[in-house]
């Protein structure tokens, strides 16, 4: 089975729990430091990793989780698109119209 196959099965699982799969589990935080450090990188703080977080002020480490989360939104943002335009696709194929949200 193709990554084209499993990708959309595997995003659509996680979007509607909420969880990370379990096979995916394990690079969460390896992940999530690594992102974090090309984060304080492209703030300007090559070393962050090794730097003593509690003699930086606050916010500096903030400008490294702020940043963080704009660029995860826009991830989601993204992600969220994606689905969206190939569930409309799969429902203009099958002669549906998309379903309007309202709240």
């Amino acid at each position: 089975m193709t990554l084209e196959h499993v990708l959309p099965d595997l995003m659509s699982k996680t979007a509607a729990t909420g969880l990370v799969p379990r096979e995916l589990q394990a690079y969460v935080a390896p992940a999530l430091e690594e992102f974090r450090n090309e984060m304080a990188s492209e703030l300007g703080m090559d070393d962050y990793a090794h730097i003593d977080k509690g003699e930086l002020p606050s916010r500096l480490n903030g400008k490294v989780g702020g940043g963080m989360t704009k660029k995860m939104v826009s991830f989601a943002e993204a992600v969220l698109a994606w689905n969206y335009k190939n569930r409309t696709l799969l429902n203009e194929a099958g002669d549906k119209q998309p379903e309007m949200i309202t709240e």
